[in-house]
């Protein structure tokens, strides 16, 4: 592998005979983005794509995929054709649109759209709420798309040669120039997962999940999370002849961590089953050593096809994220210790209305972090409850009313509410009179001034309480959260 410089990017080569294979990576994807900004990084991606493909017609376009954490423009062709390519796609980076674009550039093909399993994202989302990769799992109705300004700040944070790193498959390319605006190595702020122990909750899912945090680049951990997906699968399949197997997945979640995904989906009928079965599992091996043949099967990861594009990966993600590689010698000890470690922060995701009565690592009932409080008062503030002709039609419990409170929005039904406070409010949409506020722990809260007796003082508070800039008008032709009362 040959290590470069091309106007202060990072350059890995692997000189191969044949066609020359070129990806600029980029460290930035759905993760870096807001929940007004969803969308963005695909965007900017594309509009640079097609910007490319209109300046070089003759050429083809570059192949875009944005990622949960990078986003990666794939090109190929004689040496002077992708030295061409990559040279117009940086210069296009460095100058995006600066009025709204053309509304086709939006129609970006299946390879610049994150890929991820939807109960995995639900996970995340269970995890981390309505920021970073929780994201990815959070529900949008009619967003607006990223206002050109968006775009703008967006390209020059994270398209900067600060943040860029190009790996070559093939000849030398002569005269290869890579003229991407300046920029500072860009600093995130990981979020912490909401609740910091073993614990179980709900999401709108069809299926089981389980997500955990482990130190980046540790094969122990790797190594723990192929045996445990492997004995997930075998378990479910000793249940059920048609039982999915199990899936897994890694999201990088800072530059020291990564989160680790097993999940499955369940009949709504075998789901409390399937999660006692995923869950054991998983507790299974942070208790009891693997077996040496077990470690051995699974230390050198799925196939050994391709080793020299995987060393190029790597050595990509070390020069954009600082990801260690990963260490050798890993023993039965290393895996069950590492797994232990993890298992101590682990979250088992299930559909919502399933109970569950199961036990955690440290033996004690798992604990249940759903964000609605049961059996207890809501805070005291001033009450908007239904108007009286409605709530004579309603039974007792299909009744809801809101509290507001100087520092929360209290959503309430008999016998359980949920409090969004307004400093973990991180989007108010806004359909006319109607108001959705999207909460950091994923759940939103719809306010129709209709709905209450008083509704419109309701709707003003809460747009004098909520920040101006969190604030904004939902699209056109979306829909709001009509004819239901308020949800989390």
């Amino acid at each position: 592998m040959h290590h470069s410089h091309v106007d202060g990017v990072p350059v890995l080569r692997s000189s191969e005979p044949g066609p020359l294979h070129a990806t600029l990576r980029f460290g930035v994807g759905a993760r870096d983005e807001t929940y007004r900004t969803r969308g963005v990084t695909r965007q900017v991606a594309a509009l640079a794509a097609h910007e490319t493909r209109r300046r070089l017609p003759a050429t083809a376009e570059p192949v875009v995929y944005t990622g949960v954490e990078e986003t990666r423009f794939t090109v190929s062709g004689t040496p002077q054709e992708v030295t061409d390519i990559l040279r117009t796609l940086c210069r296009a980076l460095g100058e995006p649109p600066t009025g709204r674009p053309d509304e086709t550039a939006f129609s970006c093909d299946d390879e610049a759209a994150v890929s991820l399993h939807p109960l995995a994202a639900a996970a995340l989302n269970a995890r981390y709420g309505a920021q970073a990769a929780g994201l990815l799992g959070q529900e949008c109705t009619g967003c607006l798309p990223p206002t050109p300004d968006m775009l703008r700040t967006h390209a020059a944070t994270w398209f900067t040669r600060a943040n860029a790193v190009l790996t070559l498959t093939g000849p030398d390319p002569v005269g290869l120039r890579l003229p991407l605006p300046p920029g500072e190595r860009p600093h995130r702020s990981a979020p912490k997962a909401r609740y910091p122990r073993a614990s179980w909750t709900h999401r709108g899912i069809e299926g089981v999940a389980v997500s955990l945090e482990a130190p980046a680049g540790s094969a122990a951990v790797a190594v723990a999370h192929r045996i445990v997906r492997e004995r997930m699968t075998a378990a479910l399949a000793r249940r059920s002849a048609s039982a999915a197997p199990a899936e897994a997945a890694t999201v990088p979640h800072d530059s020291d961590t990564d989160v680790r995904l097993l999940f499955t989906p369940a009949p709504a009928g075998d789901t409390e089953e399937v999660a006692a079965t995923v869950w054991s599992e998983a507790l299974r091996l942070a208790r009891i050593e693997p077996a040496q043949d077990e470690v051995d099967r699974h230390r050198d990861g799925p196939g050994s096809a391709g080793a020299q594009p995987c060393a190029l990966d790597m050595a990509a993600r070390t020069a954009l994220f600082g990801t260690p590689c990963p260490l050798e010698g890993v023993t039965p000890g290393d895996v069950r210790d590492a797994w232990q470690r993890a298992m101590a922060g682990a979250q088992l995701v299930v559909p919502e209305g399933l109970l569950l009565h199961l036990a955690g690592p440290d033996g004690r009932r798992l604990w249940c972090t759903s964000c609605w409080t049961w059996d207890e008062l809501p805070p005291w503030g001033e009450a908007f409850h239904e108007p009286l002709v409605k709530r004579a039609f309603r039974r007792a419990g299909e009744r809801h009313w809101t509290v507001l409170t100087p520092e929360a929005v209290v959503t309430c039904r008999t016998g359980v509410h949920h409090a969004l406070r307004f400093d973990d409010v991180v989007a108010l949409q806004r359909w006319g009179p109607e108001r959705v506020l999207i909460g950091r722990c994923g759940c939103d809260i719809g306010i129709d001034p209709a709905w209450y007796r008083g509704g419109r003082r309701l709707v003003r508070a809460v747009d004098e309480a909520v920040p101006a800039e969190l604030a904004f008008d939902g699209a056109e032709g979306g829909r709001p959260p009509e004819g239901r009362p308020p949800h989390a």
